[in-house]
């Protein structure tokens, strides 16, 4: 069994925000996992790829910071990562939040940025059409903001989609059956390292990285069980 840790950011962005991780703090947790000898894969790469130690950087939501900060330090230590699209949202911004009380607008990346990204290596996963929460629609609701996300993704810009993110983390047994048609790896929002031969591939926990994760906890996260003993089912 290999145990990968998958980690989940969000915004790469000085703005303070708990979903924000630093330029800084970025880069040095992208450095120290080269340092131990960690190799950065693509999600759809996962299993093709034989590094005995090797981990998966993710983005939620699309960010246009993650192109303009996380982008560059990326292509400079020659990492991958791959980053999960709201398709309807491109080159917009943040709308499903705008509830929270803590709201802050962030833009979405445009349609040539996800295009560089795309063709710089790293790879573009689906997010859903419009970031619902999929538990919430009925099931000819799920199907569309599944499938036709990554029917968009090939027929508008040739990009071929193998992986997906539950919006908001949120899914169900009717979810899962539609992604296992379509698609070949999803990450969830639940806490642990990926062991391969525990969680399906349609369900795969990813590490929380966030603002307040320091270099400590971030090696804490990321090579012991301290995520792993709180995963729940």
């Amino acid at each position: 069994m290999s145990i990968i840790p998958v980690l989940m950011y969000h915004s790469i962005s000085d703005d303070g925000q708990k979903m924000s991780v630093s330029k800084h703090n970025f880069y040095k947790q992208a450095k120290i996992m080269l340092k131990l000898g960690f190799k950065s894969v693509n999600l759809k790469d996962i299993f093709n790829d034989k590094s005995k130690k090797k981990f998966v950087i993710t983005f939620d939501d699309g960010y246009q910071d993650v192109f303009t900060n996380a982008y560059p330090i990326l292509k400079e230590l020659n990492l991958k990562a791959t980053c999960f699209f709201v398709i309807n949202k491109i080159g917009k911004y943040n709308e499903w939040d705008s509830n929270k009380s803590d709201y802050k607008k962030k833009n979405i990346m445009n349609e040539d940025q996800i295009l560089e990204w795309h063709e710089s290596g790293f790879e573009v996963g689906s997010h859903s059409l419009d970031h619902e929460n999929l538990i919430k629609v009925n099931d000819k609701k799920k199907k569309e903001q599944i499938v036709m996300s990554k029917l968009i993704l090939k027929e508008k810009y040739n990009i071929d989609v193998k992986s997906f993110s539950y919006p908001f983390g949120q899914f169900d047994d009717d979810c899962v059956k539609i992604i296992k048609q379509n698609y070949e790896y999803a990450v969830t929002t639940k806490r642990s390292r990926y062991k391969t031969k525990i969680f399906e591939t349609s369900k795969i926990p990813r590490v929380p990285i966030n603002s307040d994760t320091t270099i400590f906890k971030f090696l804490i996260k990321t090579l012991t069980i301290y995520e792993d003993i709180k995963f729940k089912a």
